[in-house]
């Protein structure tokens, strides 16, 4: 599995999950090595001087605003970012937390990879819009502001490695957003019966990623490529 892949799903158990984050991701601070017995390899962190605890509510709005932006669901990205203090420079904060330009983040992040052409569009946006992102850090949580500057180092990681925005980031920060949301709904119902429903919908929701991860694998590799090629073939059979 790449390094970027490891580090990002370890990032999301921490975020969603755990809520415990250590916020100096950049390259100095991880280091890869090879268990000599089981052959794995494990991402150790360094430099642990930089930590944020995420308060519950903090923790399950950014879940279900990141949720949100994977599924281009603009009245929910609306709604999380101002309950996350971007009142109404929400569509500044969507592109500030996703790195993604607005158009891109209407059309879904994941849908295409980040372009030459829209870097620049950022940067020439990052300058214009100065006092707007200034008035915006005002406002946000101390909590945000350590999280935009964690995800500005894990992308600068994945940049380096050549995976940013890769689909694989999105699913298991998916997953992890889900399991997250179903976790504290249990904690907070007596209910069986509720249990069981939250339960049943959070493992409906991991099966529809897991599915969409092996179409996406099946798309990209020669078997899939026969399985389209044949059922184009059928399609155009008389």
């Amino acid at each position: 599995m790449p390094l970027s892949r490891n580090l990002g799903k370890l990032y999301s158990e921490m975020i969603f999950v755990n809520g415990f984050v250590h916020c100096d991701p950049h390259p100095g601070n991880v280091l890869v090595r090879k268990c000599p017995t089981t052959h794995k390899t494990h991402i150790i962190l360094l430099d642990h001087g930089l930590y944020q605890t995420l308060t519950d509510s903090f923790r399950l709005d950014y879940c279900r605003l990141w949720q949100a932006l994977i599924k281009a669901d603009m009245k929910q990205v609306q709604k999380y970012s101002r309950k996350l203090g971007a009142g109404d420079l929400y569509p500044l904060f969507a592109c500030m937390l996703t790195a993604r330009s607005w158009e891109s983040v209407n059309r879904g992040i994941d849908q295409l990879p980040v372009t030459a052409k829209e870097n620049v569009e950022i940067r020439t946006n990052a300058a214009n819009y100065l006092p707007q992102i200034n008035v915006l850090l005002n406002n946000i949580p101390r909590q945000m502001l350590l999280l935009l500057k964690t995800n500005d180092l894990l992308r600068g990681v994945e940049s380096a490695l050549q995976t940013r925005a890769s689909a694989s980031s999105f699913l298991n920060m998916s997953r992890c957003c889900i399991r997250a949301v179903a976790t504290y709904q249990r904690s907070k119902t007596d209910s069986l019966y509720r249990k069981a429903q939250i339960s049943l919908s959070e493992a409906l929701g991991l099966w529809q990623i897991n599915l969409y991860e092996l179409f996406l694998r099946l798309k990209g590799s020669q078997l899939g490529n026969w399985v389209i090629a044949f059922l184009s073939w059928m399609h155009h059979c008389p």
